[in-house]
């Protein structure tokens, strides 16, 4: 029997205080995991309720956790620590949501609800702390042997510029 994916009453988290803590694992989030290597590892998640200083329901949310991703530049393992947190300010509507001027880059605004999914919401917030083009420090692309059967050279693609330059060098001398 599956577990069930927990929910909040994000305006009932806000005025009472309450907090909100766990754990999930990659594989329990889809979208997340099309970005990772293995589907094994696990997210933690702390959500604290408040009213925030201009009397909104608000909640600050903490997700940390070790992913494994893809190097972009060597095709290798890339550990990826995730250590985001933010404040949210929930409004009633999108109309009340579309109102608010996009000023403040400190709260994030966003619809609250009554059945909030948290694996949805810290989903959200792992998939966009990931790097646009994840990839070491300091890596090279692998280097492949003579004797390796997936080593494929590819042409130079300048070498037809190199044929150009040489073959008007070599016109330009006779003329």
């Amino acid at each position: 029997m599956p577990v069930p994916i927990p929910t909040i009453d994000t305006f009932e988290l806000s005025r009472s205080g309450r907090r909100v803590e766990g754990q999930v694992v990659i594989a329990q989030l889809p979208r997340l995991a099309e970005f990772v290597t293995t589907s094994r590892d696990r997210l933690r998640y702390d959500i604290a309720g408040l009213i925030d200083e201009d009397g909104y329901p608000a909640a600050d949310l903490h997700v940390e956790g070790r992913l494994q991703l893809i190097c972009q530049r060597c095709n290798a393992s890339l550990d990826f620590d995730l250590d985001r947190k933010a404040r949210f300010r929930f409004v009633a509507t999108e109309q009340e949501l579309n109102a608010f001027p996009i000023e403040d880059d400190e709260i994030e605004m966003i619809v609250g609800s009554r059945n909030m999914s948290v694996y949805d919401w810290v989903e959200d917030e792992a998939i966009l702390s990931l790097p646009l083009v994840p990839r070491h420090g300091e890596c090279s692309a692998p280097v492949k042997t003579e004797g390796d059967p997936s080593a494929v050279t590819a042409p130079n693609p300048f070498a037809v510029l190199l044929a150009l330059r040489d073959n008007y060098d070599g016109t330009k001398r006779h003329n």
